[in-house]
């Protein structure tokens, strides 16, 4: 198998918990994969959220498997850590690993993981779209999520509750590749602009923006859901969810 180069790109799979589990089978289940770190599933009172927390962290394992040794089987191998700087946990925070930037999030319906070259400051973000029940936006959300400019904008827009998403998600995957999480205000950070708008109504937000020192970009996933990714230098993305599960279930 060919390794994809990961030195010069950034690259990232997206698949239900449901492909993950399946994938993950052929190397022993997630539990194999995760080891000690899958007993923190157990930590989530609804099964839906402890099957995407799983998800989450075995699909990170096996893209990360992928780009290092060019296989799979390696996933239980990775060397991933977590630092939360709020408490002090190792059990949860920003996932590390030596050669490479990485980040991943969840929804009861997809997880995602994204790998970039080691240096880079990663973060991705993905969230519930509108045709699922319950969105992703809730009571609340315009006072937690929107500054006061951003909060005009979205009132003008013909489908306000999208760009409150997508706001949303680009916020999420800024503060964590900065490093501050939702330890910083959402409702501080400005992401919306007339720039941002006119590229969302003409669909071209997959392109890099620039915002802060970094370039933010919807990411292309099912319909269903919304999802950002923040790299702190403008490089190629790639998917790369399709190689992994034909390899996985070959």
């Amino acid at each position: 198998m060919t390794r994809a180069r990961s030195d010069s790109q950034i690259f990232y799979a997206v698949a239900s918990p449901g492909q993950v589990q399946l994938a993950a089978q052929k190397f022993g289940g997630p539990e194999k994969i995760l080891g000690a770190e899958a007993s923190r599933a157990e930590d989530f009172a609804h099964r839906e959220d402890r099957e995407a927390f799983i998800g989450s962290r075995t699909l990170l394992r096996l893209l990360l498997s992928y780009l290092t040794y060019g296989e799979l089987d390696q996933a239980s191998a990775v060397d991933i850590s977590r630092h939360c700087i709020s408490c002090n946990s190792s059990s949860h925070g920003k996932p590390t690993t030596p050669q490479h930037a990485i980040s991943s999030s969840r929804t009861r319906e997809l997880v995602i993981a994204a790998v970039a070259p080691k240096g880079l400051l990663l973060g991705v973000d993905i969230e519930r779209g509108t045709s699922l029940s319950p969105p992703g936006v809730f009571p609340g959300f315009d006072q937690l999520a929107l500054t006061s400019n951003e909060l005009k904008r979205v009132h003008r827009d013909k489908s306000p509750d999208y760009i409150r998403l997508l706001a949303w998600t680009a916020k999420e995957a800024l503060l964590k590749a900065d490093g501050a999480g939702l330890r910083r205000e959402p409702s501080t950070v400005q992401v919306l602009s007339a720039s941002v708008m006119r590229a969302t109504r003409l669909n071209k937000w997959a392109s890099p923006r620039h915002l802060a020192g970094y370039s933010l970009r919807r990411i292309p996933v099912p319909s269903t859901h919304v999802a950002s990714l923040a790299a702190s230098k403008p490089l190629p993305i790639q998917e790369l969810s399709a190689e992994i599960f034909n390899v996985a279930l070959s």
